[in-house]
């Protein structure tokens, strides 16, 4: 093993504590919903469906009343239920 400055203060990241919508991609052929959201921290990330829940979902939301709920709400929710984000409530105004 090389040699290392073992730091006296660990250097910490800053906090995490929003996530919001940056990208969402339906790709219909292919069976895949690509998202891109990106933390407070700038910190982007890419999460994924695939395969027949994709394709459930994009048939959802192809035909679901966006006037009540957004877009960008439900896929943030969507993706607290199924784990893909931490826990968290919704807020600020559809853009």
């Amino acid at each position: 093993m090389s040699e290392q400055l073992d730091l006296t203060t660990p250097i910490v990241t800053p906090s995490r504590t929003t996530y919001s919508v940056q990208r969402v991609l339906f790709d219909w052929a292919a069976a895949v919903i690509q998202i891109w959201v990106k933390g407070s921290d700038s910190v982007e990330l890419q999460l994924e469906y695939t395969g027949p829940t994709a394709t459930s979902l994009m048939t959802i939301l192809n035909t679901a009343n966006l006037s009540t709920l957004s877009l960008q709400k439900r896929v943030l929710q969507k993706l607290v239920t199924d784990g893909k984000l931490p826990a968290g409530t919704v807020s600020g105004t559809p853009s």
